[in-house]
């Protein structure tokens, strides 16, 4: 097979350009004796799949020996069975969509995905910070294994629907999402703009639901203020890392900056990470001169990302993390702890130490799936284990859905103020 090495892609991670692979294998078709039409042959699709695909391979290149003969007579029952007596008609690109799916779901990563070009697409719009959808940000609560909505966005279908923070994803248009992660919810909350999607939510132990409208949405993902006037503490939220964070970030710390900053809270809480591009962007308007974080591959392949040092913040920072602050956010907050940048209070952190590569697949349409492990500064792994906390401190739930008070956000300030009194 003919490839590429890997390059950056838009999701900040590596991609082997245009893998080329023989015609036949896009133009080959089956001849059942039958035209196919409707629904019900995706799910077939999905338990053919990766056999059907490794029969193909194997007949293909010769070096794909992974059936045995019995299961290979077994698909050939299989394919009678349904010609024969399957109820509705078969679609073709249904199948093939359910074999590719089919084959990247038998790896069992969770991380793994196969993008059809719509799908692909609005990957990419996703990772530009612009895209369809309904207007919210979405953590995810270990503590539940459930999705929840982090921040609503002012003048989107969710405020428009009286979607609220704090509110629990039960169903998207009647699928169960109890066990997504927040980037599948995501990816089915998103849509053609002008398109509705329908909501089942918790809220307060009362379900409740929703009919929310698509509009184009350009993401806000960094709010700031200065949190303290009269000490200048200043105050920023990251609520994801998309390639449109790098500059609001920058607008924030140079807004800040000129209303005389004198500490930075910088808020990862419920950040589910997303480009690595972007954390290291962000992490060298930070950092001293030195490696950010680096990756390492199935073969030993390095990839590195580090900081010039030319923006280096000489101000007390403390970052307020949760157990929902996970990959991309993980490796700002790890590379700032490392180089003592940074004092970090709140919950140990998620523990995403992996990273996922998008490959193409020459026809508009991708796979992706882990292909590498990341490693802070000091050379440590988090993957499945987080990253502890300066000062562990818990969220008083009771009192932030009471009045709002935030005792995590309270006591960064009191950190930043101790160390400003010790210069």
């Amino acid at each position: 097979m003919n490839e590429t090495r890997w390059q950056q892609t838009g999701k900040g991670q590596y991609e082997l350009k245009d893998i080329r692979y023989p015609e036949d294998l896009y133009t080959n078709e089956r001849n059942t004796g039958g035209s196919r039409g409707k629904a019900g042959f995706f799910v077939f699709g999905l338990l053919i799949g990766a056999l059907v695909t490794a029969t193909v391979f194997w007949g293909l290149y010769g070096s794909f020996n992974s059936l045995s003969v019995s299961a290979q007579k077994k698909i050939g029952r299989i394919e009678k069975l349904v010609d024969s007596y399957y109820l509705w008609e078969r679609d073709d690109k249904a199948e093939e969509t359910g074999v590719y799916k089919g084959i990247v779901s038998s790896l069992g990563d969770k991380y793994a995905a196969y993008y059809t070009e719509e799908e692909l697409k609005l990957d990419k719009e996703n990772n530009a910070g612009e895209f369809s959808g309904i207007g919210c940000t979405i953590g995810n609560d270990p503590e539940y294994d459930m999705c929840y909505i982090a921040g609503i966005m002012e003048g989107y279908g969710a405020e428009k629907a009286g979607l609220q923070a704090g509110d629990y994803f039960l169903e998207v248009n009647g699928e169960d999402a109890t066990n997504w992660s927040s980037s599948e919810v995501a990816s089915h909350v998103k849509g053609p703009e002008g398109t509705t999607v329908n909501l089942r939510i918790l809220r307060d132990g009362e379900e409740l639901e929703f009919t929310v409208e698509r509009m184009r949405v350009e993401s806000q993902t960094v709010a700031y203020e200065m949190y303290d006037e009269d000490n200048k503490i200043g105050y920023i939220r990251i609520a994801e890392f998309d390639s449109i964070t790098v500059p609001q970030f920058k607008e924030a710390k140079d807004d800040l900056t000129k209303q005389g900053m004198k500490g930075l809270i910088l808020d990862l809480r419920s950040n589910p990470g997303g480009l690595v591009n972007a954390c290291a962007d962000i992490a060298s308007e930070m950092l001293p001169k030195g490696k950010i974080v680096y990756a390492l591959s199935k073969d030993g392949e390095r990839m590195q990302w580090d900081s010039d040092g030319r923006k280096e913040i000489d101000i007390p920072v403390v970052i307020l993390v949760n157990e929902g602050t996970a990959s991309a956010a993980e490796i700002l907050t790890g590379a700032m702890k490392d180089y003592k940048k940074a004092v970090v209070i709140g919950t140990t952190t998620y523990g995403k130490g992996i990273i996922q590569n998008t490959y193409s697949l020459g026809d508009g349409t991708a796979i992706e799936f882990t292909a590498g492990e990341y490693y802070l500064p000091n050379g440590e792994s988090i993957h499945e284990k987080g990253i502890e906390p300066d000062i562990e401190l818990n969220i008083d739930k009771e009192a932030y859905l009471k009045d709002g008070s935030d005792n995590q956000l309270d006591a960064a300030g009191k950190e930043i103020l101790k160390e400003l009194e010790k210069d």
